[in-house]
């Protein structure tokens, strides 16, 4: 027990007071054998993202798919709402599924025949999983709203799955098929690990991207962890690690801070709707993107080096909703959630162990 204790940098104590807090049944046969985690060997569905490049034909059909999802997401919004209105119910997937089937022979909505039929029962189970959250007691989500057009927004940034059923979605020589589109070119910039699953398209921050799922094997777990390293955050670094590691904060958003501010202020001065007002809202949003890619690949790499220290990772549960009330600007820009999401995964993948539900006051 001392021994964990000098390995977090924290009192005998103190950390007889992190045991109390913590879920897991004895952090002192950690130093020994890891027997008692139960951790099998499993596998983990990971997303890659890729760049896509379209040509002119194949953009504007992204973007009818895009907006078929979109429509078909808000109609059956509007029949479960007419129908919670009658009889207090909902509809659920099966249920949504049959009302496609039904209206795919009407005329009037011949644009749910020409979409994807995989994509729009997508469309379905992610309309009936937002509504099981919605409508639980115990969740803390929202009941789902209609999503905005193009009319409004002036932004084509919708999204669709589609979903590799016959290995229908495959790349080959550069380029990646998809269902009722075609062969579309993509920048490879890494290998596939297996077979596909689903293919998510999306129009963000000025380029065409696809999110690739596939199932990826974990390790098989330690049987000795070694090593125990904990991690904390300060305003000044992101992280701060018990090993002596300590990675300073880039602050990102506070570097574009002044370009960004000049943007938004001619945005403000332009005429809704102009030319000019779309190209600066263009910059804009590719600003944001650059920012948001910047924080990522920061995440990535301050995670992987996390998780090559040490066989087990520590971090303290930190309330970051609560703390961006604050002081939002600084949460949002330290990412300490993002890079504990990810070395969570890559801890699990090596075959180690992740905390989080520790609890430590010194």
């Amino acid at each position: 027990m001392n021994r964990l204790a000098l390995l977090l940098n924290v009192p005998t104590d103190s950390f007889s007071t992190c045991i109390e807090h913590t879920k897991y049944p004895s952090i002192q046969n950690l130093t020994t054998s890891s027997s008692w985690l139960n951790i099998q060997y499993m596998k983990k569905t990971l997303r890659y993202n890729y760049r896509l490049r379209p040509t002119p034909e194949q953009e504007a059909k992204l973007i009818e798919f895009g907006s078929y999802s979109r429509g078909l997401w808000n109609l059956l919004l509007s029949e479960n709402q007419r129908q919670h209105e009658q009889d207090g119910t909902f509809l659920f997937y099966k249920d949504m599924a049959s009302r496609i089937k039904q209206i795919k022979k009407l005329p009037e909505f011949a644009w749910v025949k020409a979409f994807d039929s995989a994509a729009a029962q997508q469309v379905a189970r992610d309309l009936d999983t937002a509504l099981r959250n919605g409508t639980s007691k115990g969740s803390h989500q929202n009941f789902p709203k209609f999503k905005v057009s193009y009319r409004i927004k002036k932004l084509h940034n919708d999204s669709f799955r589609a979903v590799n059923n016959s290995n229908c979605i495959r790349i080959e020589n550069g380029t990646i098929s998809l269902p009722k589109i075609g062969r579309v070119t993509i920048v490879l910039h890494r290998r596939l690990v297996s077979k596909i699953k689903t293919v998510t398209v999306q129009f963000r921050h000025g380029h065409w991207q696809c999110s690739i799922t596939q199932e990826v094997e974990s390790k098989e777990a330690r049987q000795v962890l070694s090593s125990i390293v904990g991690y904390d955050i300060n305003s000044k670094q992101t992280v701060v690690g018990s090993n002596g590691l300590a990675v300073d904060n880039p602050k990102f958003l506070k570097q574009s801070k002044e370009k960004l501010s000049r943007l938004q202020r001619q945005l403000a001065r332009r005429k809704k709707g102009s030319a000019r007002w779309k190209k600066t809202k263009a910059r804009v949003n590719a600003l944001h993107g650059k920012i948001s890619r910047q924080r990522l690949d920061f995440a990535h790499k301050t995670s992987r080096q996390i998780t090559n220290a040490s066989d087990i990772v520590v971090f303290e549960d930190l309330n970051v909703k609560a703390m961006q009330k604050f002081n939002g600007q600084m949460v949002s820009d330290n990412v300490i959630g993002l890079i504990s999401d990810l070395t969570k995964y890559k801890v699990e993948l090596e075959g180690k162990l992740h905390l989080c539900k520790l609890w430590c006051s010194q």
